[in-house]
């Protein structure tokens, strides 16, 4: 990881990224208080995937190209709420919503899964994206903190300004 001294920006990957006036200076890698995430936390924290749509997710995945219907029957899931996840995951891009008409009359949606590259890609750039979100969140927190002691006059914390109202 890597972080850009001039703008605070914020790099992944296995080589120093450029940004500003140069190459990111490189993020500590020493032990650290935070736990790995599951695959299950990452989707349901960075991309509010619930379980739910992370099943969808998966069948679709591993089946292929599907209706609603038969998603909805393979997952043991009502038709709506099937159809809403993946409505949702087709505008997030991981899988493909197509119109195919019918031989008897009218037609279906079909969704089939991107190919693993994309998914990787599109979920890589959404994961950078709420890591610079994130980041601006830190930042404007310590800010936060240091102007209410400065403005305090205490010595006594004043952990209270952070307490969700």
């Amino acid at each position: 990881m890597f972080e850009c001294a001039t703008c605070g920006g914020v790099g992944i990957g296995d080589t120093r990224p450029e940004c500003c006036d140069g190459p990111m200076e490189t993020v500590g890698t020493a032990e650290t208080a935070a736990a790995e995430p599951s695959l299950e936390t990452l989707l349901r924290t960075v991309f509010d995937m619930s379980g739910t749509e992370l099943d969808v997710c998966l069948c679709v995945m591993e089946g292929g190209e599907l209706t609603v219907a038969e998603l909805a029957e393979r997952i043991g899931y009502d038709r709506s709420v099937v159809a809403r996840h993946l409505n949702h995951l087709a505008e997030f891009g991981v899988v493909e919503k197509r119109r195919r008409i019918r031989p008897a009359g009218g037609h279906v949606y079909v969704y089939t899964p991107q190919p693993p590259d994309v998914v990787r890609e599109r979920l890589r750039g959404e994961f950078l994206a709420w890591v610079r979100l994130a980041t601006v969140q830190l930042d404007g927190l310590q800010r936060e903190k240091v102007e209410a002691i400065a403005d305090a006059g205490t010595d006594e914390r004043q952990w209270t300004v952070f307490q969700e109202e």
